[in-house]
């Protein structure tokens, strides 16, 4: 069973809150701060460092370790997409 839920691009947990949102390029927490924002296949923090890079099927962070795989992020979110917004939620939110 998975514990975080997508609808859209908004990432649910398991009490039905929403704990995040993204819009357009930037990704917000449950309280509508700005956490980040995805250019292409990167992330990065508000201050602009870069936080994560997807290339193929893989998810990389800033030191560009592997962290993850877009099917561990299926598995983990329930109605997740293999993109880049999934990705970017699950890192921020989740791992």
């Amino acid at each position: 069973m998975n514990i975080y839920k997508m609808r859209g691009l908004e990432l649910f947990d398991s009490h039905n809150r929403r704990i995040a949102i993204t819009r357009g390029e930037d990704i917000y927490d449950g309280t509508n701060r700005r956490i980040g924002t995805i250019r292409g296949n990167y992330l990065f923090d508000p201050d602009n460092r870069k936080m994560l890079t997807v290339r193929g099927a893989n998810i990389y962070d800033a030191s560009n370790k592997r962290v993850a795989s877009l099917l561990d992020i299926q598995k983990t979110i329930e109605g997740a997409l293999a993109g880049m917004h999934s990705a970017a939620l699950w890192y921020c939110f989740i791992r």
